[in-house]
């Protein structure tokens, strides 16, 4: 059974053309606050420093997208911390957190800390884009646990980094090139936990390229194979047009 309380918060901005999933520390007090918390921060902090950068430069001067990203990142940082100072039952609160800034120069900068993931789908192939701040990361990295293993392992959902647990916080930032046709997909633990890559790859593919429904069935197949956490996803898809589409 999924937990009744959903700690998981999407946020999808069109005009912004930004994305925001964070996904609330099930092992911390308050983790749906605190997921809340970080989306809000994020999405005030970028379009408050678009409206001053378009202030004071010119429209088509090149914005300073990564420094803007580890800036929100980082006050949604603060923002939780001081939060919990303040309210004692929000003492502890954390969250995972990935984003996604598309930019009309054809890239796609995308922040995560801990182990929420980023995926792409290019001419068919799925390739993970984030890398989990996590405990078993770490083992897998040295060797001590195979990869095809890690969904066995007990201490899969212990992450190394969060969001609101210290102000020392290190955000993790890629650009991509953008591809028409390019597929981005955005999700929790609670999908990666418990569908592999080639099963979220033929989901995908199953739903013939209707978004919504794609995320339905993703959603539905971690529920089905007994997932116990929510489970969150956002799908975007870069067009012929410089716009993207998303669910």
């Amino acid at each position: 059974m999924v937990r009744v309380q959903n700690e998981d918060t999407v946020v999808v901005d069109a005009a912004l053309q930004l994305a925001i999933l964070a996904d609330g520390m099930g092992g911390y007090n308050a983790g749906e606050v605190a997921s809340s918390i970080a989306t809000v921060a994020i999405q005030e902090e970028i379009e408050s420093q678009l409206q001053e950068y378009r202030r004071l430069q010119k429209p088509e001067a090149e914005l300073p997208v990564r420094q803007w990203l580890m800036q929100a990142v980082r006050q949604a940082n603060s923002t939780i911390i001081n939060a919990a100072r303040r309210e004692p039952e929000y003492r502890g609160m954390g969250t995972t957190l990935v984003v996604a800034w598309f930019q009309p120069e054809n890239h796609v900068s995308i922040a995560h800390v801990g182990d929420s993931r980023a995926y792409r789908i290019r001419d068919g192939l799925l390739e993970q884009l984030t890398r989990d701040h996590s405990l078993l990361q770490e083992q897998i990295d040295a060797g001590l646990i195979r990869a095809e293993d890690a969904q066995f392992a007990l201490n899969r959902n212990i992450v190394t980094r969060a969001v609101g647990i210290d102000y020392q916080l290190v955000v993790e930032i890629h650009q991509h090139q953008l591809r028409a046709g390019d597929l981005y997909l955005l999700c929790s633990d609670g999908l990666s936990d418990r569908i592999g890559a080639s099963d979220i790859s033929n989901i995908i593919d199953d739903a013939q390229g209707d978004l919504k429904m794609a995320c339905t069935m993703l959603v539905n197949a971690a529920n089905k194979s007994g997932g116990q956490d929510n489970v969150s996803v956002i799908l975007i898809k870069v067009p012929q047009e410089a716009e993207q589409q998303a669910e």
